[in-house]
């Protein structure tokens, strides 16, 4: 009786910790099997995230002769909604202005027109000249780009729309051997007094991307 109660113990002895094992694997499991899946999705955001940004050279095509472009003018539309429909209308009926849309470029908020989306003016693919500041002269070599939104009495720029305009002016700036100094705010240009594009808009984290963004590509040159 004795051997038998003590294979017996034995026995329970293994079994418990067989027991204990296949607990440990599955809680191993558990904890492994999410964190594999995460990090799937993480990599698989990042991918869809690449694949939706527009190729640059195909959507900023021209209709005409490219003109010696100097300046790049940051806006934003003081509105909370709005494309660049419905500023061409507003500019075309309004302003009276024969081009229609003062500006070359809007970058969308998700109002009226995809969040971050890029619209291209009719000036830009007929290379017009812009209406976008009350300084013709800064208008005539001057690409005008205006973010839907009021960075004044409002919010800031979504991280889409900011991620757009810095691959933007990043692509024109190189494409017109335009210098970091002649990247401006609205307020920046001699005119009539605005606080265009507003209190809000980063543009000291604008051209810290942009200089970030020349770096790493002059890095890898002399690579």
């Amino acid at each position: 009786m004795f051997f038998i109660k003590q294979h017996m113990n034995k026995h329970e002895g293994i079994i418990r910790c067989i027991s204990l094992s296949m607990i440990v694997i599955a809680s191993g499991l558990f904890i492994s099997i999410p964190f594999l899946k995460s990090a799937k999705i993480e990599k698989l955001n990042r991918l869809e995230s690449a694949s939706c940004m527009p190729d640059l050279d195909h959507l900023c095509r021209t209709d005409v002769k490219e003109r010696g472009w100097e300046y790049i003018v940051i806006h934003h539309s003081a509105t909370a909604k709005g494309n660049a429909a419905r500023f061409d209308q507003y500019h075309k009926k309004k302003k009276g202005w024969e081009y229609g849309l003062a500006y070359h470029f809007v970058i969308g908020n998700g109002s009226f027109s995809g969040n971050g989306e890029i619209e291209i003016g009719n000036r830009w693919k007929k290379q017009i000249h812009g209406a976008h500041t009350a300084n013709m002269n800064c208008n005539r070599v001057a690409i005008g780009i205006c973010l839907v939104g009021d960075f004044e009495n409002g919010g800031s720029p979504s991280e889409t729309q900011f991620e757009s305009l810095v691959n933007l002016v990043q692509y024109l700036s190189r494409k017109y051997n335009i210098p970091s100094s002649n990247i401006l705010e609205h307020k920046h240009v001699h005119q009539k007094s605005t606080a265009c594009p507003g209190k809000n808009f980063p543009f000291a984290e604008l051209k810290t991307r942009l200089l970030q963004i020349a770096s790493k590509s002059s890095n890898h040159k002399e690579l």
